[in-house]
């Protein structure tokens, strides 16, 4: 019988992160995950499987299939068009991308925050989050990312719902992973990807939540 892997909680993957270079905002927040950092080494695999683990879960979950457990409220991948993805295959994409990274290669990854109001429910948001995912990262860069819903509330905190997307840095096409995506490593990156979201999410919202 296999050993559970150990688990990441979410103050430990905040760790692995470099959080919002421009400075912190109410709603948005943009976050590095560099390959080495604060003394450690990253990567994306672990990131990913902590997002998607924001509760401890229950060391049967591991081993009911061998699957990572997912305690998160909602979770979908969002695959740059003509990458082909095996349905589940959660654990090789992520493991793939990082045994393929670069030793010059700096940025693994960017988690990207969207926060909102407490009337939010998991589908809706993973709905708005993953029509600006599919949108603006897969179909106009070529980016490959995984969304994830965290509900606090769940867990009887007072934290409002929230999505993460975490975007890796490379550029992903049929033939393989490409060059880092050079609009996540512009300076401008965080104020870039703000205003971006936010046109977004005036466009949508008003019809969204009139059906």
């Amino acid at each position: 019988m296999s050993k559970p892997l150990p688990w990441i909680s979410p103050s430990d993957a905040d760790d692995m992160v470099y959080d919002d270079p421009l400075g912190s905002t109410p709603d948005f927040g943009y976050a590095l995950l560099r390959k080495s950092a604060k003394g450690k080494q990253n990567s994306v695999a672990d990131l990913a499987r902590a997002k998607l683990q924001p509760s401890k879960p229950a060391d049967k979950d591991w081993l009911a299939d061998g699957l990572w457990p997912i305690t998160c409220a909602s979770h979908r991948i969002f695959t740059a068009p003509g990458v082909a993805v095996e349905p589940g295959a959660l654990e090789s994409l992520f493991h793939d991308y990082d045994a393929k990274a670069k030793a010059h290669q700096k940025l693994l990854a960017v988690v990207l925050t969207y926060r909102f109001p407490h009337s939010w429910q998991p589908a809706d948001i993973l709905s708005l989050v993953g029509m600006y995912t599919l949108e603006k990262l897969a179909l106009q860069r070529r980016l490959t990312s995984m969304t994830v819903v965290h509900m606090p509330g769940d867990e009887l905190s007072a934290r409002r719902p929230h999505a993460h997307v975490v975007c890796m840095a490379r550029v992903h096409r049929s033939s393989g992973w490409g060059e880092v995506h050079p609009d996540l490593v512009a300076r401008t990156a965080q104020a870039r990807f703000q205003q971006e979201w936010e046109g977004f999410y005036d466009v949508w919202v008003p019809r969204y939540r009139d059906g």
